[in-house]
């Protein structure tokens, strides 16, 4: 199955014409460590199929030398392209990745969860209109979870969608999402930001990121 846009590889004059005319949004992935944000962007540059046949190749290759996923697809790889990154399995530098769909383009900035690494997710910030804010289900709202969501905030961003992630690792139980939703709308109480959406997803399986999952039909968002 072909892993990118058909016109990439056939008309690159009709796609790049449909490219132009589609809105642009600014967005960025935030969270905690290791709550899977690079994982996501990769997930959905797959799923989208915006990933070249090579790079798809690569990544296979480089799953099975470095991948983190236990033998499985290690999506996180096409964004974390530092070598410290891929060693120590996290994002340190900002990640800018371009991806559309057929009816808008994105850029995405893939933002560091390390707290030492902090001032790198508020420039990733800056220029965005959306946050996706990450949670690991198993853990739910942490001290950096809270921190990346002030800064959104101060920084001016309306839109938040709370994706609460690793839902494979819980069983998908739909109580462990209503708590952890629960817990950040008390938290946000404090917030400029009042427009927030919470989704249930896991980025490696692909649960509820483009398509919908099978695994949580409870969810109907």
């Amino acid at each position: 199955m072909p892993h990118q846009s058909e016109h990439i590889s056939t008309d690159i004059n009709i796609y790049l014409a449909q490219h132009g005319r589609k809105e642009l949004l600014r967005l960025l992935t935030c969270g905690n460590v290791d709550d899977g944000k690079s994982t996501l962007i990769g997930r959905l540059l797959h799923d989208s199929k915006m990933i070249y046949e090579d790079q798809l190749a690569a990544i296979k290759a480089d799953s099975v030398k470095s991948g983190t996923t236990g033998g499985k697809l290690d999506l996180a790889l096409l964004v974390d392209g530092l070598q410290a990154e891929r060693e120590q399995g996290i994002t340190i530098d900002v990640a800018y990745r371009y991806f559309s769909t057929s009816k808008r383009k994105f850029i995405i900035a893939d933002t560091p969860g390390h707290d030492q690494y902090t001032r790198n997710m508020a420039t990733g910030a800056s220029t965005c209109e959306l946050a996706i804010i990450l949670i690991d289900a198993r853990n739910g709202v942490q001290t950096q979870t809270r921190r990346h969501s002030f800064i959104a905030s101060l920084l001016g961003i309306k839109h938040i969608i709370v994706a609460i992630n690793k839902m494979d690792l819980i069983n998908y139980e739909q109580s462990v999402f209503n708590s952890i939703k629960q817990d950040y709308l008390e938290f946000s109480e404090n917030l400029d930001t009042k427009d927030f959406h919470f989704i249930p997803l896991s980025a490696l399986n692909g649960d509820n990121v483009v398509n919908p999952s099978e695994n949580m039909p409870w969810y109907n968002g």
